[in-house]
Order: C-alpha cells, then sequence, then structure tokens
C-alpha cells in the first residue's frame, strides 16, 4: 500500500512540476523514483524481515541509479558510471542497513515529522555538493523526498484509526510525531542531523522563487484542464511562450 500511493502521488507531483516547467522529462523521472524511494524509507526501522529486507534493496537500488543518473555529465564513461552504481549500491544496502538495524527500533523516530525533514535535506544536500545538481534540482530532489516520506507516515496514521468501529489503534499518533518521550537521545539527534544537512544544503531561494513566481501559478492554471477540447495536440504559436528551466532557475523562454 505503501509504496503504491506513493508512487502515484509522486507521479502526480512530478507531472505537475512538468507541466510548470520546474523539471524537464528526466528529471521527472527522477523525481518520480524519489518520491517513491520516500515512501519506503520510514520502514527502514523495522525489523529484517523479507519485506523490510526487499523494501531495502529497493532503496538502494534507487540510490544507485540516481546517483549513476545524477553523475552522468561528470563521469562519461561506462565503467566509471557503473563504478558509481555499484559503489552507492553496496555501501546503502549493507553498511547503512546494518546501522539502521542496530540503532533503530520500529515506530522510533524515523516515523516522525522531523525525520521527514532530515531526509529531503540529505538528499538536497548530496544533490548538489556531491553529484553537482543545480541548486533548484538538488532542492526539488529533496522536497519529494519528503513528500514521499509524508505520505507513508499520514498512511500510518490513517490505518490507525478503524472508521466502521469507531475506534483508534495504540498506534495513533506513533508516526507524525516530533518527539519521543521514550528515546529522547534519538529525538535530539534526529534533529541535530536535521540541522546539519539544512547547513550542507545549497540555499534555497531558487525553489522558493520559483514556486511562488507567478509564471509558475499562471502555467498550472493555464494547463490544469483542456480548454480547445481533449486530447488535441497543442500547436506552438509566435505569441506562445512558456518557461523552462535554465542555471537552476526558473526564465522565461524567449518568444518565437
Amino acid at each position: 500500500m505503501h509504496l503504491g500511493v506513493g508512487l502515484s502521488v509522486s507521479g502526480v507531483a512530478a507531472t505537475t512540476a512538468l507541466v510548470a516547467g520546474l523539471a524537464t522529462p528526466g528529471q521527472t523521472l527522477a523525481y518520480l523514483g524519489l518520491g517513491t524511494l520516500g515512501s519506503l524509507l520510514p520502514d527502514l526501522d523495522a525489523d529484517s524481515s523479507a519485506p523490510v529486507r526487499v523494501s531495502f534493496t529497493l532503496v538502494a537500488v534507487g540510490l544507485a541509479f540516481l546517483a549513476m543518473f545524477l553523475s552522468a555529465d561528470r563521469f562519461p564513461s561506462v565503467a566509471e558510471l557503473l563504478s558509481v552504481w555499484v559503489t552507492t549500491f553496496l555501501v546503502a544496502r549493507w553498511l547503512l542497513f546494518a546501522v539502521l538495524t542496530r540503532v533503530t527500533v520500529h515506530r522510533g523516530m524515523l516515523h516522525s515529522l522531523p525525520a521527514a525533514v532530515f531526509f529531503g535535506m540529505a538528499c538536497t544536500a548530496v544533490a548538489h555538493r556531491a553529484l553537482g545538481a543545480p541548486t533548484l534540482t538538488a532542492w526539488t530532489a529533496g522536497a519529494f523526498v519528503t513528500l514521499g516520506y509524508l505520505v507513508h507516515l499520514l498512511l500510518d496514521e490513517v490505518y490507525s484509526v478503524n472508521l466502521f468501529g469507531a475506534r483508534t489503534r495504540r498506534s495513533l499518533g506513533s508516526a507524525t510525531k516530533l518527539w519521543s518521550r521514550r528515546g529522547a537521545a534519538a529525538s535530539l539527534a534526529t534533529y541535530l542531523a536535521a540541522a546539519g544537512a539544512f547547513v550542507l544544503a545549497p540555499p534555497p531561494g531558487p525553489l522558493v522563487n520559483a514556486v511562488t513566481s507567478p509564471a509558475w501559478r499562471a502555467e498550472i492554471r493555464d494547463r490544469l484542464w483542456p480548454r480547445r477540447g481533449w486530447f488535441r495536440p497543442v500547436v506552438p504559436s509566435p505569441q506562445a511562450s512558456d518557461s523552462r528551466l535554465r542555471g537552476g532557475t526558473l526564465e522565461p523562454r524567449a518568444r518565437a
């Protein structure tokens, strides 16, 4: 359920980013994958059962492909890109998995709102500093990770409510907590990690400017519903203009 809903929500968000000019077709696929991966991350604190191992393997594969795609401009040879993929997969699948299973408990601080912020910030910092992604691209990638993460947490809260029996489970509220009373040290560590990731991330100005610009809102409004009938291709005209990404910022494209 988490995977399906996370994939669906991320797909809608990635399509919206594409339509609004915040993403190229290639970036749209990457954002879709990041949102889907984010929807699996909260369960990394579960035990080492088969479903958890499968989920962690999927996360590792996704991270490996993301690292390889973002490194394509810096390392053009196939051998180099495969080395990036293998290294990322091994570190994520074995080293990170071993660390998480030792230091976390299920429904601990990984099931929390600050954890969702941390993973998004960490993705932004890694994409920008380690993989050389432009500022806007890096922040959008991190936002999709946080989006998928929040989808998972909200689904866990929905599962905690029995609508037909008008009852709630004891787990209600445990997925969207801000602080764990039973793990004060883990809670503090999560906040410190999120703050550290924010310091390492680039300034968020380009993303804020992009999503608050009138051009972005106008593009969404104009393309939200078909105006000339269903499934009629758009024919460019000399008066038409759109937006595109250039150098990590949203800039208007010159009129034809």
